[in-house]
């Protein structure tokens, strides 16, 4: 198509029917006509006025881009640092430009218009054209959320019990696999595993990993017999697949207190889940039920408190500790392994701890008794609380303020150091080990001087335990764990004017009753590694190293190792099993044990041979002998000195079922024993060899 000038358009005239008409009438004779520059201003202009009626965007005046004003609605324009706590730069509903967002740099709550809300530093406030609303900045992202467990929802990231799976699954340990019908192991009776006192239940608690096929009546660990005269505890699931804890007297199967979770462990089934019991041992029998607290993947769970019959406390009974069983006939269906005894109560981070890591921190690792060390009783004395220092203790005080059995200690003298010691009461308390120290006490408000007590650990200096002071005239509860850094095992009190021991208050007095002091820690830790195939026993770490044995043991599922350990152990000579008069120049033997075989070597020099008579033998060997005949090992003398009427070298035995060598002269006739006359004062034997162990 040709182009077509305006001014070849065919059309004429000479009137304007008005100025919105632009003039194109085709001729040239320059009557109407308009510069091209002008027009193009003109419409310019026209834009600029009216930009929305053209749909085009202006260029400001000052750099020559688009205001933002014309910009999309959903873009983001960042407008710099915003303080909440002061609305800087001033913020309100209604007002600005859609896609405006400032960083949050100081926290506060403000309300712009739609409620107050609470910024942190980090978050972002934007607004969508109406109002001004809050990004969470990420670190904030649980924000909203009561725990980190409701926030795990949001997150999409597992949850508690699918973290304790993957943990128990990733252990390295191997596990230890009960069949549900007659594997079991068993720890012989040990005062160490009774929580009593003899009066008072002791505070304990116990947890482990399992892995349950059937959650009904899984036993994982027990103290509880065929009848209540051979019960105390037990950590269980009971019939409708709910973990508990039992406390068992043993005047009758009825009397017992029983706290069990609310929720079944069903869903557990097949599934590693570590579980826990803590009993503080805190209350009166009737409410012993409301002292437990149960754990499950590290988490206090509700639980159902109860009783059957009067709980009248536990009593130290004969029954042996058993993993996979209890009550004689009930049996675990699954794994279970790290098996951990506390004869404390642990807190609730202390069980999240031994949940998490497998164990507590440095000083709890110990093993010691359960026991108290001391329990006090003062019904008829001072019960050895007898090394005073300027004042005079006496027991047997009733009546004190509603208290009998009462000790009282009354300062003498003038401005010095008071002191009352238990330095007679059977207290002996090992440096390093860790301790609970409680007891009940009176400071009389009347005192003119006295107003505290410190426990200190011998007569001075050693472990100071926080002064107690703050309460006067009425009984109160003293109670704290500590570790006993001094080598003096006996606690003394001494009194306090302020936190100054020179105290000047004659006649001022403080009293004293139902101290108890008791070893607290790792009681055992049965660890499936430590379990030895073959010899069928698992060997506890902890410093009371229970052994557990069974003539049904567990099968152990995973890598196994057998149960390496070294130490030492001392070579002694008996004759005709006596050795009176015998002493050592030297003795001294070393081991090591690899499953069930053990390499041993031993020395010793006589400085006397006693008066015992009959046949030689070494004895002390640091573990017994297997009771077949394939097992007698014999021992290799490398060196014997200062002997007597030997016809051949030294000869040794290890005798079956025992710790003991037999020695014997194998000279050319045959074998003969060796007795006390092939002994002199200084005979010296050296020896080693190799033997299995039961």
């Amino acid at each position: 198509m040709a182009t077509t000038r305006i001014k070849d358009v065919s059309k004429t005239t000479t009137d304007l029917a008005s100025d919105e008409y632009i003039v194109a009438d085709g001729a040239t004779n320059g009557t109407q006509k308009m510069a091209r520059d002008d027009a193009y201003a003109d419409w310019a202009a026209a834009y600029v006025a009216a930009p929305t009626t053209y749909k085009l965007a202006p260029l400001n005046s000052g750099t020559n881009k688009i205001d933002a004003t014309y910009l999309p609605t959903g873009a983001d324009t960042a407008k710099g640092a915003w303080d909440a706590n002061a609305n800087s730069p001033t913020l309100i509903d209604g007002t600005g430009t859609a896609g405006d967002y400032y960083d949050v740099t100081v926290a506060g709550s403000q309300d712009l218009g739609s409620g107050s809300i609470a910024y942190t530093v980090g978050d972002v406030v934007k607004y969508d054209g109406a109002v001004w609303y809050k990004i969470d900045s990420v670190a904030n992202v649980l924000d909203g959320s009561a725990t980190a467990a409701a926030g795990r929802t949001t997150l999409e990231v597992n949850s508690i019990d699918e973290d304790a799976e993957a943990t128990g699954t990733k252990l390295v340990s191997p596990s230890l696999y009960f069949d549900g019908t007659n594997d079991y192991l068993e720890v012989a009776d040990s005062d160490k595993l009774s929580f009593t006192d003899g009066t008072d239940d002791l505070p304990f608690s116990v947890g482990a990993w399992v892995k349950m096929e059937d959650a009904t009546s899984f036993p994982v660990i027990s103290k509880f017999g065929t009848s209540a005269a051979l019960s105390e505890w037990v950590l269980d699931t009971h019939t409708d697949d709910k973990l508990r804890l039992r406390l068992q007297s043993t005047s009758s199967i009825l009397n017992d207190a029983i706290a069990k979770t609310d929720v079944a462990l069903t869903a557990y089934e097949g599934k590693w889940v570590h579980i826990a019991a803590t009993y503080s041992a805190e209350s009166a029998f009737g409410s012993a039920q409301d002292d437990i607290v149960l754990y499950v993947n590290g988490q206090a769970v509700a639980i159902t408190a109860s009783t059957d019959g009067d709980y009248e406390g536990m009593s130290d009974t004969g029954q042996p500790v058993q993993i996979g069983k209890s009550g004689g006939s009930l049996h675990a269906n699954g794994f279970i392994k790290e098996v951990k005894l506390f004869n404390k109560e642990l807190s609730a981070s202390e069980i999240e701890d031994v949940f998490r890591h497998g164990q507590l921190g440095f000083a709890d690792q110990w093993g010691g008794a359960s026991g108290a060390v001391y329990t006090s009783d003062f019904s008829a004395g001072d019960n050895g609380w007898d090394s005073v220092l300027n004042g005079t203790q006496l027991g047997n005080v009733d009546g004190i303020f509603g208290r009998n059995d009462v000790l009282s200690f009354t300062l003498s003298g003038g401005s010095v150091t008071h002191r009352v010691r238990a330095l007679n009461a059977g207290i002996s308390m090992t440096q390093g080990k860790r301790y609970r120290v409680s007891f009940d006490y009176y400071i009389p408000a009347g005192n003119t001087a006295l107003d505290g007590i410190r426990m200190l650990s011998g007569t001075g200096g050693g472990v100071g335990a926080t002064d107690i002071t703050g309460t006067y005239g009425a009984w109160a509860n003293y109670s704290e764990d500590l570790v006993w850094t001094s080598s003096t095992g006996h606690p003394s009190l001494y009194a306090l004017d302020g936190a100054s021991t020179t105290v000047n208050g004659d006649g001022d007095l403080f009293y004293i009753t139902d101290v108890k002091i008791t070893e607290i820690g790792t009681l055992a830790d049965f660890r499936s590694e430590r379990f030895d195939a073959s010899t069928g026993k698992i060997y506890d770490i902890s410093d009371n190293a229970f052994v557990g044995t069974s003539a049904t043991p567990p099968s152990v599922v995973g890598r196994s190792l057998p149960v390496y350990e070294t130490g030492t152990w001392t070579p002694t000579i008996t004759f005709g099993g006596g050795s009176t008069g015998i002493t050592y120049a030297a003795q001294e033997g070393v081991y090591t044990r690899v499953g069930n075989i053990c390499y041993v070597s031993g020395f010793f020099t006589l400085s006397a041979n006693g008066s015992s008579t009959g046949n030689a033998v070494i004895d002390g060997l640091p573990y017994t002998s297997k009771n077949t005949i394939s097992s007698y090992q014999s021992i290799t003398f490398s060196r014997v000195l200062n002997m007597a009427g030997l016809q051949s070298p030294i000869d040794g035995n290890i005798n079956g079922n025992a710790t003991t060598i037999t020695l014997n002269d194998t000279g050319a006739t045959g074998a003969s024993n060796i007795d006390e006359t092939n002994f002199t004062a200084t005979s010296t034997i050296r020896f080693s060899g190799t033997y299995q162990i039961q």
